[in-house]
Protein backbone atom coordinates (compact mmCIF):
# COMPACT_ATOMS: atom_id res chain seq x y z
CA UNK A 1 0.00 0.00 0.00
CA UNK A 2 2.91 2.30 0.77
CA UNK A 3 4.30 1.70 -2.76
CA UNK A 4 0.91 2.58 -4.28
CA UNK A 5 0.78 5.89 -2.37
CA UNK A 6 4.35 6.65 -3.42
CA UNK A 7 3.49 5.82 -7.05
CA UNK A 8 0.52 8.19 -6.95
CA UNK A 9 2.73 11.09 -5.93
CA UNK A 10 5.22 10.57 -8.77
CA UNK A 11 5.26 13.47 -11.22
CA UNK A 12 7.10 13.25 -14.50
CA UNK A 13 10.86 13.11 -13.92
CA UNK A 14 12.62 16.47 -14.31
CA UNK A 15 14.60 15.24 -17.32
CA UNK A 16 11.53 13.99 -19.19
CA UNK A 17 9.56 17.07 -18.16
CA UNK A 18 12.26 19.33 -19.64
CA UNK A 19 12.24 17.24 -22.82
CA UNK A 20 8.44 17.42 -23.02
CA UNK A 21 8.45 21.20 -22.52
CA UNK A 22 11.08 21.59 -25.26
CA UNK A 23 8.94 19.48 -27.60
CA UNK A 24 5.89 21.63 -26.81
CA UNK A 25 7.97 24.77 -27.38
CA UNK A 26 8.99 23.53 -30.83
CA UNK A 27 5.43 22.61 -31.84
CA UNK A 28 3.99 25.92 -30.62
CA UNK A 29 6.77 27.87 -32.36
CA UNK A 30 5.99 26.06 -35.61
CA UNK A 31 2.26 26.73 -35.13
CA UNK A 32 3.02 30.42 -34.53
CA UNK A 33 4.98 30.59 -37.80
CA UNK A 34 2.13 28.91 -39.66
CA UNK A 35 -0.39 31.30 -38.07
CA UNK A 36 1.60 34.29 -39.31
CA UNK A 37 1.04 33.05 -42.85
CA UNK A 38 -2.70 32.66 -42.22
CA UNK A 39 -5.14 35.45 -42.99
CA UNK A 40 -7.40 34.45 -40.10
CA UNK A 41 -6.18 33.65 -36.62
CA UNK A 42 -9.06 32.98 -34.24
CA UNK A 43 -7.04 32.49 -31.04
CA UNK A 44 -3.43 33.48 -30.63
CA UNK A 45 -0.92 30.68 -30.15
CA UNK A 46 0.30 32.12 -26.84
CA UNK A 47 -3.25 32.38 -25.47
CA UNK A 48 -3.98 28.86 -26.70
CA UNK A 49 -0.84 27.56 -24.99
CA UNK A 50 -1.82 29.11 -21.66
CA UNK A 51 -5.19 27.35 -21.85
CA UNK A 52 -3.62 24.07 -22.92
CA UNK A 53 -0.96 24.20 -20.20
CA UNK A 54 -3.67 24.69 -17.56
CA UNK A 55 -5.70 21.79 -18.98
CA UNK A 56 -2.62 19.55 -19.14
CA UNK A 57 -1.62 20.40 -15.57
CA UNK A 58 -5.08 19.49 -14.26
CA UNK A 59 -5.14 16.29 -16.34
CA UNK A 60 -1.68 15.21 -15.17
CA UNK A 61 -2.60 15.91 -11.54
CA UNK A 62 -5.75 13.80 -11.95
CA UNK A 63 -3.80 10.94 -13.51
CA UNK A 64 -1.21 11.05 -10.72
CA UNK A 65 -3.99 11.07 -8.11
CA UNK A 66 -5.45 7.83 -9.48
CA UNK A 67 -2.05 6.15 -9.80
CA UNK A 68 -1.27 6.47 -13.50
CA UNK A 69 2.32 6.28 -14.71
CA UNK A 70 4.72 8.78 -16.16
CA UNK A 71 3.96 7.42 -19.65
CA UNK A 72 0.27 8.26 -19.31
CA UNK A 73 1.08 11.71 -17.93
CA UNK A 74 3.28 12.38 -20.97
CA UNK A 75 0.69 10.92 -23.35
CA UNK A 76 -2.10 13.17 -22.00
CA UNK A 77 0.11 16.18 -22.70
CA UNK A 78 0.71 15.00 -26.26
CA UNK A 79 -2.99 14.30 -26.89
CA UNK A 80 -3.68 17.92 -25.93
CA UNK A 81 -0.85 19.04 -28.22
CA UNK A 82 -2.70 17.45 -31.16
CA UNK A 83 -5.13 20.38 -30.88
CA UNK A 84 -2.26 22.61 -32.06
CA UNK A 85 -0.70 20.44 -34.75
CA UNK A 86 -1.36 16.97 -36.06
CA UNK A 87 1.57 14.71 -35.31
CA UNK A 88 2.00 11.25 -36.78
CA UNK A 89 2.61 8.05 -34.88
CA UNK A 90 6.11 7.92 -36.39
CA UNK A 91 6.93 11.46 -35.23
CA UNK A 92 5.80 10.68 -31.70
CA UNK A 93 7.49 7.26 -31.61
CA UNK A 94 10.78 8.75 -32.77
CA UNK A 95 10.75 11.31 -29.95
CA UNK A 96 8.93 9.53 -27.10
CA UNK A 97 9.03 5.82 -27.98
CA UNK A 98 6.41 3.43 -29.30
CA UNK A 99 4.62 2.85 -25.98
CA UNK A 100 3.76 6.53 -25.55
CA UNK A 101 3.03 6.92 -29.28
CA UNK A 102 0.57 3.99 -29.03
CA UNK A 103 -1.19 5.61 -26.06
CA UNK A 104 -1.51 8.88 -27.97
CA UNK A 105 -2.62 7.21 -31.20
CA UNK A 106 -5.26 5.15 -29.41
CA UNK A 107 -6.52 8.18 -27.43
CA UNK A 108 -6.65 10.72 -30.25
CA UNK A 109 -9.90 11.95 -31.75
CA UNK A 110 -10.77 11.17 -35.36
CA UNK A 111 -10.50 13.83 -38.07
CA UNK A 112 -10.98 17.56 -37.78
CA UNK A 113 -12.13 19.44 -34.73
CA UNK A 114 -15.59 20.89 -35.37
CA UNK A 115 -16.65 18.26 -37.92
CA UNK A 116 -19.87 16.63 -36.66
CA UNK A 117 -19.32 13.31 -38.46
CA UNK A 118 -15.78 13.07 -37.07
CA UNK A 119 -17.05 13.89 -33.59
CA UNK A 120 -19.59 11.03 -33.65
CA UNK A 121 -16.94 8.67 -35.06
CA UNK A 122 -14.62 9.76 -32.24
CA UNK A 123 -17.28 9.01 -29.61
CA UNK A 124 -17.64 5.49 -31.03
CA UNK A 125 -13.85 5.06 -31.00
CA UNK A 126 -13.59 6.37 -27.43
CA UNK A 127 -16.19 3.87 -26.20
CA UNK A 128 -14.04 1.01 -27.55
CA UNK A 129 -10.68 2.23 -26.20
CA UNK A 130 -8.88 0.44 -23.37
CA UNK A 131 -9.61 1.80 -19.90
CA UNK A 132 -6.27 3.60 -19.56
CA UNK A 133 -6.94 5.55 -22.77
CA UNK A 134 -10.49 6.32 -21.63
CA UNK A 135 -9.00 7.63 -18.39
CA UNK A 136 -6.60 9.87 -20.37
CA UNK A 137 -9.57 11.37 -22.23
CA UNK A 138 -11.51 11.76 -18.96
CA UNK A 139 -8.54 13.54 -17.35
CA UNK A 140 -8.45 15.95 -20.29
CA UNK A 141 -12.19 16.53 -19.90
CA UNK A 142 -11.60 17.37 -16.25
CA UNK A 143 -8.99 19.92 -17.32
CA UNK A 144 -11.32 21.40 -19.91
CA UNK A 145 -14.24 21.57 -17.48
CA UNK A 146 -12.10 23.21 -14.80
CA UNK A 147 -10.71 25.70 -17.33
CA UNK A 148 -13.90 26.45 -19.28
CA UNK A 149 -16.76 27.19 -16.92
CA UNK A 150 -18.02 30.13 -18.98
CA UNK A 151 -21.65 30.01 -20.06
CA UNK A 152 -20.63 29.63 -23.71
CA UNK A 153 -18.57 26.47 -23.08
CA UNK A 154 -19.83 23.38 -24.93
CA UNK A 155 -20.85 21.44 -21.80
CA UNK A 156 -23.31 19.26 -23.74
CA UNK A 157 -20.54 17.97 -26.00
CA UNK A 158 -18.19 17.37 -23.08
CA UNK A 159 -21.00 15.52 -21.30
CA UNK A 160 -21.57 13.28 -24.33
CA UNK A 161 -17.86 12.50 -24.45
CA UNK A 162 -17.78 11.70 -20.73
CA UNK A 163 -20.69 9.30 -21.16
CA UNK A 164 -18.83 7.63 -24.05
CA UNK A 165 -16.01 6.67 -21.65
CA UNK A 166 -17.64 3.96 -19.49
CA UNK A 167 -14.36 2.28 -18.55
CA UNK A 168 -12.47 5.38 -17.41
CA UNK A 169 -11.26 5.39 -13.82
CA UNK A 170 -14.54 5.24 -11.82
CA UNK A 171 -13.95 8.06 -9.35
CA UNK A 172 -12.55 10.39 -12.02
CA UNK A 173 -15.48 9.59 -14.33
CA UNK A 174 -17.99 10.19 -11.53
CA UNK A 175 -16.37 13.53 -10.65
CA UNK A 176 -16.32 14.80 -14.25
CA UNK A 177 -19.90 13.74 -14.98
CA UNK A 178 -21.13 15.34 -11.74
CA UNK A 179 -19.34 18.61 -12.60
CA UNK A 180 -20.83 18.61 -16.08
CA UNK A 181 -24.33 17.84 -14.82
CA UNK A 182 -23.97 20.67 -12.31
CA UNK A 183 -23.05 23.05 -15.14
CA UNK A 184 -25.82 21.80 -17.43
CA UNK A 185 -28.52 22.12 -14.78
CA UNK A 186 -27.16 25.22 -13.03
Amino acid sequence: MKDQAKKQEQPISPTLQAYLVAFHDAVYAQAELEAQDSMFEMVGTLEQREDHDAIISTAQDALRAVGYTEAEQIAVSLVMLLEVKQLSFDQLAKVFGEDIANLVETSRAIGESGNVDDWYASLEKFAQMPSNCQTLRMALLLGVVERGIESCSPHEFWYEEALALPNAHPSLRQWVIARLEENLIG
